[in-house]
């Protein structure tokens, strides 16, 4: 099976020789640390200099990432001073600067990641500006006029300060996992409008396709992919013909009350209507197996994968029986 999988990726890889090389440099800025070295007599050159270099970030970060709210500049201002003068938010921000001292290594793992992105799909855009950042757990990943924004904090692992983060929760809080959230951010951005998934079944299969994707652009390990513990990918491969089965015997391949279904493809303790042991977000998974078995039995490229939105037609085009 192993070796399926391994042939399976180099084949699509390999479809993708002739397309041409393309490397990237995407600019870094880390906001994160920058934001800490205002006060009130350098306030006025700092907010210049971001207003020029990054057009209209400071405010949508102040309102939508920490929620800071401000009718005027010079409440804006008193109200950052104290907000970066506080302990707990200096302290918050000192761990990110322990784990997070250079992002060299991580600048190049994007570079290598959207230069890929571009390989398979050369008509699509990539983010012009990285901005790292400490979004005080409002936000992982985001964008914002085609920068890529990401909030470190959501990385932290063990030394992130909050205690009222549910366990299930806190397994995604690790760096490692980073790669596979800004790509399943960025990518589903650039197909959801083709896609546009109104059921269950077209979740899964438009889900599938994003994991599918990220598994050929970052070929990582599945629990990397699917941000799942090993435990549970375990759990997933043992049971898998068991979980498709209690899928049909929900009988919820049509429905359209995504709030039914929806911890199938949202973080939660387990996946409803499975045993307690699976993970929240099974349905990545599921939808990522037929997508393996829809590549593996039918000669399609990955874009003109993503371009049919037929999920009944992949469906059944898959031949998936586990």
């Amino acid at each position: 099976m192993k070796f399926i999988k391994i042939l399976l990726i180099f084949l699509v890889l390999n479809s993708c020789v002739k397309q041409e090389k393309v490397e990237v440099q995407i600019p870094v800025y880390r906001f994160d640390k920058e934001l800490f070295t205002i006060d009130s007599n350098n306030y006025d050159d700092k907010v210049n200099d971001w207003d020029s270099k990054l057009p209209e970030f400071y405010d949508y970060y102040l309102r939508h990432h920490i929620n800071m709210q401000y009718t005027n500049d010079s409440v804006r201002k008193s109200n950052v001073l104290l907000f970066t003068s506080h302990p707990d938010v200096i302290s918050f921000q000192k761990n990110i600067d322990k784990k997070f001292e250079n992002v060299k290594y991580i600048e190049e793992k994007f570079n290598i990641a959207f230069s890929r992105y571009l390989e398979l799909f050369p008509d699509s855009t990539i983010p012009k500006k990285i901005i790292f950042n400490n979004s005080f757990n409002s936000y992982a990943v985001d964008v914002f006029k085609e920068t890529l924004l990401i909030g470190l904090d959501f990385y932290l692992a063990e030394s992130h300060p909050a205690v009222n983060i549910w366990k299930y929760l806190m397994v995604r809080y690790d760096e490692k996992f980073m790669m596979a959230d800004v790509m399943e951010y960025w990518i589903t951005s650039m197909f959801i409008n083709k896609n546009n998934p109104s059921n269950f079944q077209e979740n899964l299969i438009f889900k599938g396709k994003i994991m599918f994707l990220i598994k050929t652009i970052l070929n990582e390990e599945d629990d990397i992919v699917f941000r799942f513990l090993e435990e549970d990918m375990n759990w997933c491969e043992i049971n898998e013909s068991n979980i498709w089965n209690e899928i049909i015997s929900l009988d919820i391949m049509y429905n359209k009350d995504y709030n039914s279904y929806s911890t199938f493809f949202s973080d939660s303790p387990f996946t409803k209507g499975m045993p307690k042991e699976s993970p929240g977000r099974l349905g990545y998974w599921v939808g990522y197996k037929i997508i393996e078995s829809y590549m593996n039995n039918n000669r399609v490229s990955l874009s003109e994968l993503m371009k049919n939105d037929n999920s009944q037609e992949i469906l059944l085009q898959s031949k998936y029986k586990p």
